[in-house]
């Protein structure tokens, strides 16, 4: 019987399943949120998955394929959602300390309050170091959190503004910062000076660029 999510099982579920279909490949995605966010990501298996929904193994196999696809669905859902709010957030800000201000905002809220996310995303990291079936479902959220950032740069300079650190340097240093904190608050918690941190990086990144030299504007960043 072939599974029912495409592309390995990163897909969104068919519409053409069942009332029944849906609740059942939900509870699934569900489960495979609690489980690592509790046991941790590698005592995490489809049987212990099947166990936590309520459903034997060839009911996770049949929706999600396999370990790698159940969990690539896991970021891809929920990674996607978060990612949907940082866009929404930012969307039609144009300055720099504001980009900078209200999305950290969004973005810290976002991971302080789904640790079930954090745990099941730098779990496939890790693996995906081994196991080369998590590379694609490891890299998404940074792979769509990049190109967030990019639209972004290319917005401000559409406007006009002038980058003063290389771009893809810009857009690694960004990312890296940022899976910098996320790894502070796993290991050590949302701690004073995680946030001091969090203030310096975005003090930093509000001025990596310039307005244009007739704008009239107070120099500061994107």
């Amino acid at each position: 019987m072939a599974a029912r999510c495409g592309r390995g099982g990163l897909g969104w579920l068919p519409s053409d399943l069942t009332s029944k279909g849906q609740q059942r490949a939900t509870a699934i995605l569900e489960a495979a949120l609690r489980c690592p966010a509790r046991d941790g990501f590698a005592a995490t298996s489809l049987q212990r998955v099947a166990d936590e929904a309520g459903l034997n193994k060839r009911a996770v196999i049949y929706y999600y394929d396999s370990r790698e696809g159940l969990f690539g669905r896991v970021v891809e859902h929920v990674g996607g959602r978060f990612i949907k709010q940082l866009e929404d957030t930012v969307q039609g800000l144009e300055d720099p300390s504001d980009i900078v201000e209200r999305g950290f905002e969004t973005f810290w809220a976002a991971i302080t309050t789904d640790r079930a996310l954090l745990v099941a995303r730098f779990g496939l990291q890790a693996e995906s170091i081994t196991n080369p079936a998590f590379l694609g479902a490891a890299r998404y959220i940074s792979t769509r959190f990049r190109d967030l950032v990019s639209g972004l740069i290319d917005d401000a300079i559409g406007r006009g503004r002038t980058l003063l650190l290389d771009r893809a340097s810009l857009e690694v240093l960004i990312l890296t910062n940022v899976q910098g904190l996320i790894l502070n608050y796993l290991e050590n918690g949302d701690t004073p000076e995680l946030h001091t941190a969090i203030k310096t990086v975005q003090t930093a990144l509000t001025y990596v660029s310039q307005p244009p030299v007739d704008s009239g504007v107070k120099t500061s960043a994107t």
